[in-house]
């Protein structure tokens, strides 16, 4: 009885050591992204999906996702580095690529992942630009994830019943006519019940508003050599102006839009307020789910308008990508995680169930991809290959996105005239690059 007890106690004990080995060999990979894969909705439930199928796989590494507000993440990624305190995977929007590839945050990707890659791998990229933009100096500095583009949605129901067809907003003088024809008070209360256009023109959660592409159009692009703003010009005071004369003059955008973000516009334009608005197309399926008093199915993409006419407007590529701290004391299993995020089979989930455009060609042809619910992402597709483009990745221009946001509220408020205001962003933006580096 005795030896057989001593033979319990011993399994016991080797069972114990045994253990205490596989706890100690268990790592635990931050990660920081405007996701949550505890939430239901199409990335958020993509992103879970990622995660237990990479757990399975390596069974030794935990995922923690710790969700951040999306436009900070850059920033807070870049001070996390220097205080210390940084994840151990950020994710970082194009717009704010300079804060990441002007810095020592991020951990070079090529010896930790890509000089790993077979020519498969690589050739399956649909982009492989994005991952130019994020290559310094032979060194990549991010992966990207997904990739997107502001497009125009609109309500096709409405449009139908005011006449109205894609061609006729086309250019950005089409829009205004068409708006006029969209703004609708309904019930005859002396109220607007529906507005031709949404703007959001806050200084904070703010995006990429008409003015943006009218001034890149007709500028020839945001930036010079150098990352030097072209910005104080007369097609970007132009550019301010049309925004601004929405609301005073044609009154096709409530003047509450000054105080609005983009997400809160966003959710005017979901529960019917708007008739129109541009939007980025990773938004397309959520708008569809949560649409309210009116038919979802009717919601439709256009590309951005132009300011000539015959012409499609600029897509300006953006998107997110995923970069892994110099400071991780976790780096090849962060790596790790970032090479399964965006592989052919996290991809695959990112379009199917997280409604983004495909950035895998073996995610293109996939029988999924060919149906009727997955029209919206070939139509995107098609205008990111026609007139897309990425912005010259140490550039930092999320902050000219609230810059145009600032100019319009000045012209509407009398604070500034166009030209005035054009110039304020020119040299605010100049700032930007200079302080970044």
């Amino acid at each position: 009885m005795k030896r057989m007890n001593k033979v319990i106690l011993g399994v016991a004990i080797a069972a114990f050591a045994f253990a205490a080995v596989a706890a100690d060999g268990q790592k635990t990979v931050t990660m920081w992204t405007f996701l949550d894969p505890a939430k239901a909705g199409g990335r958020d439930e993509a992103l879970a999906k990622i995660i237990a199928a990479f757990k399975l796989k390596n069974p030794t590494i935990d995922v923690k996702v710790e969700p951040q507000v999306w436009t900070t993440l850059a920033e807070k990624f870049v001070l996390g580095h220097g205080a210390g305190n940084a994840p151990d995977i950020g994710w970082v929007n194009a717009e704010n690529l300079g804060l990441v590839l002007n810095s020592d945050a991020s951990a070079d990707l090529g010896p930790l992942i890509t000089q790993r890659w077979d020519a498969g791998r690589r050739d399956d990229m649909v982009s492989p630009q994005a991952l130019e933009a994020v290559t310094v100096k032979s060194k990549v500095k991010a992966l990207p994830i997904m990739a997107i583009t502001w497009v125009m949605m609109y309500r096709k129901d409405l449009f139908d019943k005011a006449g109205l067809t894609v061609a006729d907003i086309s250019t950005w003088d089409g829009v205004t006519r068409a708006a006029k024809l969209l703004t609708k008070d309904n019930n005859g209360d002396g109220k607007i019940d529906v507005y031709g256009i949404g703007l959001g023109l806050a200084q904070e959660r703010f995006s990429a508003t008409p003015a943006l592409f009218a001034s890149v159009q007709d500028n020839g692009g945001l930036f010079k050599a150098g990352c030097t703003p072209l910005l104080d010009t007369k097609a970007t005071a132009d550019a301010i102006k049309m925004q601004a004369d929405w609301i005073t003059d044609a009154k096709v955008v409530p003047r509450e839009a000054l105080a609005m973000t983009s997400d809160d516009a966003i959710e005017q334009f979901t529960a019917g307020k708007y008739a129109m608005q541009i939007i980025a197309n990773s938004r397309f399926e959520r708008i569809q789910k949560e649409a309210v008093g009116w038919d979802a199915a009717k919601l439709g993409i256009a590309p951005i308008p132009s300011t000539v006419k015959g012409k499609v407007g600029p897509h300006l590529l953006t998107g997110w990508f995923a970069a892994v701290s110099e400071s991780s004391k976790n780096k090849p299993e962060a790596a790790k995680f970032v090479d399964f995020m965006t592989n052919s089979d996290s991809a695959k989930l990112w379009t199917v169930m997280g409604g983004q455009v495909p950035m895998m060609k073996s995610v293109a042809v996939q029988p999924e991809m060919q149906t009727p619910a997955t029209s919206n992402l070939k139509q995107v597709a098609e205008l990111m290959k026609e007139t897309g483009s990425y912005m010259p990745g140490a550039c930092n221009w999320s902050r000219t996105l609230a810059d145009f946001n600032l100019a319009t509220q000045k012209v509407v408020l009398g604070k500034a005239d166009a030209t005035g205001a054009a110039k304020e962003m020119q040299k605010a933006t100049a700032d930007r690059q200079d302080v970044q580096r």
